[in-house]
């Protein structure tokens, strides 16, 4: 077999493979044979038509499944002879086939990148604080306290700030309504009943501080100026009037952090449940650390070592990340036009995450390599199970599933570059 490697880029070849006639011919007698002994052609037994018959019936179909046999075979071959590396799917080209002739087709395949391994043990990191606080738990405590509080009727004194007003609004620009502007915004431009916070940053600028003072009942028109970097583009600069009425006032109220609450919110005594705040606050930091600790040790491994990027892998991780940005976008309400307009900046901020996680996991990977970190096949399992019981299914239908998707060598790929960062982690030294 003939192999020519034409450089194309820095890890981009392009081969050119030839297979000689004889092969070519051994393969077609094969198929040949199997076609005749499955052959059903009227006027024949099954399997007993004579052979040039066979032939002038099926022969398209005899050349197409000799190709489909000698084409990834002689692929393999090729790259097992040349020992390259690749970390792309094949792109046959120019593949020529005739009975008594070479069999020959080219391939588009991108390779690993060829580089040195900078100095990856002993790397200085600054270690994380991970003990948990007074500061931290009275944050926690007083989220859940916040997130039982009750709220009671005001009705002796006017509105303050930190209270809930709860008012009805319409709004117009120079005359039109909002909504002319924003039509697909409707609650900036119009809402019953709507519960407002009183405090600086709330809804619109400067909204809630024009309510100060007013009594429930009470009704006030409230100005208000977009800023120039107001998500709508179209109200930027504009400067609207709001007929407001306060319809109701509340006040927050906090509970006690007591057995009482914390029977309520966890069934169990308020002495447990600080103790399994605690428990929490300790595991979030924990991992917190871990993640600022790791960001350490791969900005430095980034930083130490420079080559260039197969581009089907930059593409498919760039295309990822787009599929990322955008279902999180869509997730938080973004609509779909606003997502449109900023597409090119998507695609260039997934662009450049894309090529730092290529970089990183070929770094990693060599590393690991040259560590002999291996993935255990219970490992593997494991994180199966996990899927498995995620999404409520069989463990051989999950399995079946990643198979079908790549998945099997993802979760291998993803616990060796895990093993591999907290070799990193642990041969790192603390500043």
């Amino acid at each position: 077999m003939n192999i020519a490697i034409e450089e194309v880029s820095a890890c981009r070849r392009r081969l050119r493979i030839e297979v000689p006639a004889q092969d070519v011919d051994a393969e077609l007698k094969k198929i040949t044979d199997e076609f005749q002994k499955l052959a059903q052609i009227k006027g024949f037994r099954a399997g007993k038509a004579p052979r040039a018959v066979v032939e002038k019936k099926f022969s398209k179909d005899i050349e197409e499944e000799v190709k489909r046999k000698i084409v990834p075979q002689a692929y393999r071959e090729a790259l097992k002879t040349k020992k390259l590396n690749v970390v792309s799917a094949p792109q046959v080209e120019e593949l020529k086939f005739q009975r008594g002739i070479s069999l020959s087709f080219s391939t588009l395949i991108d390779l690993a990148p060829e580089f040195s391994l900078p100095e990856y043990k002993g790397l200085k990191i600054k270690r994380s604080e991970t003990a948990v606080t007074d500061e931290d738990m009275d944050r926690v405590i007083n989220n859940i306290l916040e997130q039982n509080a009750d709220y009671q009727t005001v009705t002796q004194r006017p509105v303050a700030e930190k209270d809930f007003a709860i008012i009805s609004y319409e709004g117009s620009i120079d005359g039109k309504p909002v909504s002319e502007f924003v039509p697909d915004l409707p609650n900036l431009h119009q809402q019953e009943k709507f519960w407002l916070l009183i405090q600086e940053g709330i809804f619109l600028p400067g909204f809630g501080q024009q309510l100060i003072g007013a009594q429930p009942g009470d009704k006030r028109s409230v100005n208000v100026t977009f800023p120039d970097d107001f998500p709508q583009e179209v109200l930027r600069g504009k400067q609207a009037v709001y007929q407001v009425s306060v319809e109701e006032l509340k006040e927050k109220i906090l509970p006690s952090f007591d057995d009482a609450m914390a029977e309520k919110v966890a069934k169990t005594s308020a002495e447990e449940l600080k103790s399994r705040i605690r428990e929490n606050i300790a595991r979030q930091k924990e991992q917190q650390g871990r993640s600022e600790e790791v960001k350490q040790i791969i900005d430095q491994l980034k930083a130490a070592v420079n080559f260039e990027l197969p581009e089907s892998t930059v593409l498919n991780q760039t295309q990822r990340a787009v599929y990322n940005i955008v279902r999180e976008n869509q997730m938080r309400g973004i609509p779909a036009d606003m997502l449109e307009q900023h597409k090119n900046d998507i695609f260039s901020a997934a662009q450049t995450s894309a090529k730092d996680q290529v970089k990183v996991g070929f770094i990693l990977s060599k590393i690991s390599e040259a560590e002999k970190i291996e993935v255990k096949t219970d490992e593997i399992l494991e994180v199966i199970h996990s899927y498995a019981q995620q999404e409520n299914v069989p463990v051989q239908k999950m399995v079946k599933q990643l198979q079908e998707n790549n998945g099997l060598e993802q979760i291998e790929e993803e616990i060796r570059n895990r093993k591999t960062i907290d070799f990193l982690l642990q041969s790192a030294i603390s500043e």
